[in-house]
């Protein structure tokens, strides 16, 4: 009986991949300039969607967090702002998936967007002090589809 709640609870919240993509960053290092670019496509304009950023660092990342700046184009819509994925705790732990050679870290950053049909063009880039971002492994873009819009 309590399998059956559980599996009953786990499916009636989840929400569908729609895209899920990464992209690697060269080994010496991730220039300010050097954005990564996502493209895809909307056909149903009737759910939200849920934008995640996936990051994969090294376990000689040299800081706590990073933080992104992300530009959204699309039809009728262009959105930009920045957003930080803490990757730490106080005491210096990666709180990510994963051993030293890769951690991987999963953060929101558009938690509920309405999205019109069409194409539409994501670029991430680094906003960090750094102008060569060392450490850094791959960049992701997830886009979920999750309730529907009323």
């Amino acid at each position: 009986m309590a399998a059956i709640c559980f599996l009953s609870i786990g499916c009636s919240g989840e929400k569908d991949t729609f895209y899920n993509e990464f992209r690697e960053v060269p080994s010496a290092g991730w220039q300010w300039h050097d954005s990564r670019r996502y493209t895809f496509t909307i056909t149903d304009s009737t759910v939200w969607y849920e934008l995640s950023c996936g990051l994969r660092i090294t376990g000689s990342y040299s800081y706590s967090n990073i933080w992104l700046l992300y530009q959204l184009n699309g039809p009728e819509k262009s959105v930009k702002n920045q957003f930080e994925i803490g990757l730490s705790d106080q005491t210096g732990k990666w709180t990510g998936k994963g051993m030293s050679n890769l951690i991987s870290y999963e953060k929101v950053f558009l938690p509920a967007v309405k999205l019109k049909p069409g194409t539409y063009t994501l670029e991430l880039m680094q906003n960090m002090r750094d102008e060569k971002l060392r450490a850094v492994s791959d960049i992701g873009l997830k886009i979920r589809k999750g309730a529907k819009i009323f």
